[in-house]
């Protein structure tokens, strides 16, 4: 009896074995395939990863140039009309309406600076008093405009 209990666990024992062997089989199989498939997924990502790059890359580069010509243009005509403004203040300088412009334009700013700066000094710049101050001036401004306007077409064209 002991010698058939005996070669009962040699026989459950080689099932055991085998079972361990055929199931690591498979599990080094499937093991194989997931990570053929991922690897697959992976070089498929990485194609398009890189396709996108390389299509963004060309994007950003066409509008880079589109942009740079449009500042360029955009540089050259803010020059040309800033020469042409300076030459136009330069023809009229002696035109009283253009030099009352300037005196005006440099005396209200040298008292609104003087002023802010007082009322900054004793405590009592406000953003009411801002407000109040840039509504004054944005009201005489209009009226110089219009002001000035009149007299250039009426009194003292423009050369």
């Amino acid at each position: 009896m002991a010698h058939e209990a005996e070669d009962k666990a040699r026989e459950t024992s080689a099932k055991a074995s085998q079972k361990t062997k055929e199931t690591s089989a498979e599990a080094d199989k499937k093991a194989s395939e997931a990570s053929s498939k991922a690897s697959g997924k992976a070089k498929e990502f990485s194609e398009y990863a890189s396709e996108k790059s390389e299509e963004l890359s060309k994007d950003a580069g066409d509008k880079y140039d589109k942009v740079k010509k449009s500042a360029a243009r955009n540089y050259r005509e803010g020059k040309e009309e800033a020469k042409e403004k300076g030459n136009e203040l330069s023809r009229n300088r002696d035109n009283p309406v253009v030099v009352g412009n300037a005196v005006i334009i440099g005396v209200g700013s040298v008292a609104l600076g003087f002023t802010a700066y007082q009322k900054y000094a004793q405590g009592e710049l406000s953003w009411k008093l801002a407000g109040i101050t840039a509504a004054a001036v944005g009201a005489f401004a209009v009226g110089d405009y219009y002001v000035s306007q009149y007299l250039f077409k009426n009194k003292y064209p423009k050369k």
